[in-house]
């Protein structure tokens, strides 16, 4: 049996458009759902929900974060389900210092090229910040 690939973009014009499908949602459990909501929305997530069991955030493209109240202290490292994504990494990394999220040092992905920087939630999570791979497309 062949395996079929999926159809091909025709021009790009199409390549432009918005895919049809999103992540939805990512979640973390956190210890204290208001200081880990504070600290997303100082990473520029749009708050949606907040109550003191549960907070939802936006990103861009209308990914929601939902932090959870942990039953106990979160058993934390480096987050690999999701990682965040921005524009101006740059300025990205510079405004987070300025609200006092410290951060890694600016690196460079070897295999993909793209660059990142490593910030700490107030649980201890560990979170990448990638600069944009969409190469001008619309997401």
């Amino acid at each position: 049996m062949s395996k079929k690939r999926g159809p091909r973009l025709k021009n790009k014009a199409e390549e432009q458009l918005a895919p049809p499908i999103a992540i939805g949602h990512v979640t973390l459990k956190v210890s204290d759902v208001g200081l880990a909501a504070n600290f997303y929305r100082t990473l520029g997530l749009r708050p949606i929900f907040d109550r003191e069991d549960l907070a939802i955030l936006e990103l861009r493209g209308g990914t929601h974060l939902i932090l959870f109240r942990a039953p106990r202290k979160p058993k934390t490292a480096r987050v690999r389900s999701f990682d965040f994504m921005v524009e101006d990494i740059e300025g990205a990394h510079a405004a987070m210092g300025r609200a006092g999220i410290e951060g890694t040092d600016i690196g460079e992905d070897k295999i993909s090229g793209h660059l990142w920087f490593e910030i700490t939630d107030p649980d201890g999570y560990i979170l990448k910040v990638f600069s944009s791979h969409t190469e001008g497309r619309t997401v």
